[in-house]
């Protein structure tokens, strides 16, 4: 899947498959430590992952010329802390690091996961500051490939932390990450959910408005414009691709070992294109699917998610 994806983006069949690359590698071979941990183990855990962190510089010398540094930058960096997690930090620091968080310091897997939810983080919080001084003056173009490539790009990273085709097959992965079948109860359950959501976010929005004018004004700075698509149609494509993708990677695969709050703070930190109170309201967002996840499935907060974000499109300018 590893090379697929990197094959798919360098030839240029859709751009953003490369950025989750690396942290799938180090998770698949996290995983692979812990079916045989050891000496050897930890030795071709660093080969291999020094051979990820060259792939991730090979790939962006062959960017050179586009000016398109951010993703390759950010896969560099998720290779060198893959490979620096699996083979070099001693079990001290990884107690220090992991045991705060309720993670398990012996646990390979657990110290992948969260170094690479710092380095993302960080990287978000980097992004959040160069958009602060200087927002696009253009809508942004969106592909049907954006979209795609982000699905499988969030799909990949869930189903590689939890192990697929090395410990767990994909039913066994699928309970993992607490997807279960659609049915028409929970469409509609999820729909009246995510009404609820409006009414609360509106309401918080109107606040802001009032008492934030100026903050107000910069929350809708980033306007979409859907290439080779209808409107309505791009706005549910875009809709499903962050839902169910989001869904899977925070309230399927996070959530279950960091715990709601902690997920629900990274899952806001990733909006890094909203204001500090539009951030705060989509942490409280990720509070209220985290409860539900917790109370239901990834399913029912994923159409959640997906009913809220068409509701979005709807609702703006």
């Amino acid at each position: 899947m590893c090379a697929l994806y990197a094959g798919v983006d360098l030839t240029g069949l859709a751009d953003g498959l490369l950025l989750p690359v690396p942290l799938m590698a180090a998770l698949v071979l996290a995983r692979a430590l812990e079916i045989a941990p050891g000496r050897h183990g930890r030795a071709i855990a660093l080969v291999l992952g020094v051979g990820a962190l060259a792939g991730a510089w090979l790939a962006w010398r062959l960017r050179v010329g586009t000016g398109d540094y951010s993703p390759d930058s950010l896969a560099i960096a998720l290779a060198m802390v893959g490979a620096v997690t699996l083979a070099l930090i001693p079990q001290r620091a990884r107690v220090l690091v992991l045991r705060p968080l309720g993670l398990d310091p012996d646990s390979p897997v657990h110290a992948v996961a969260a170094v690479g939810v710092i380095v993302t983080v960080a990287a978000a919080m980097v992004l959040f500051r160069e958009l602060q001084r200087e927002a696009p003056t253009a809508p942004i173009p969106s592909y049907v490939s954006d979209e795609v490539a982000a699905l499988l790009s969030d799909a990949g990273l869930a189903f590689a932390g939890v192990g697929f085709l090395i410990t767990r097959g994909l039913r066994a992965s699928l309970a993992r990450l607490d997807v279960r079948p659609i049915r028409a109860r929970v469409v509609l359950l999820a729909l009246a959910a995510a009404v609820a959501f409006h009414l609360v976010v509106g309401l918080m929005e109107h606040a802001e408005s009032v008492w934030l004018p100026d903050i107000s004004k910069l929350e809708d700075r980033f306007r979409y414009e859907f290439v080779g698509l209808p409107p309505w149609l791009g706005a549910v494509l875009v809709s499903v691709a962050a839902g169910l993708g989001e869904e899977l990677v925070f309230r399927g695969a996070l959530q279950p070992r960091l715990g709601i709050v902690p997920t629900a703070l990274v899952f806001a930190t990733f909006h890094v294109q909203y204001q500090l109170p539009g951030m705060a309201m989509i942490f409280v967002v990720g509070l209220a699917l985290g409860v539900l996840k917790q109370r239901t499935s990834t399913t029912f907060t994923a159409c959640v998610h997906v009913f809220y974000d068409i509701g979005a499109f709807v609702f703006s300018d």
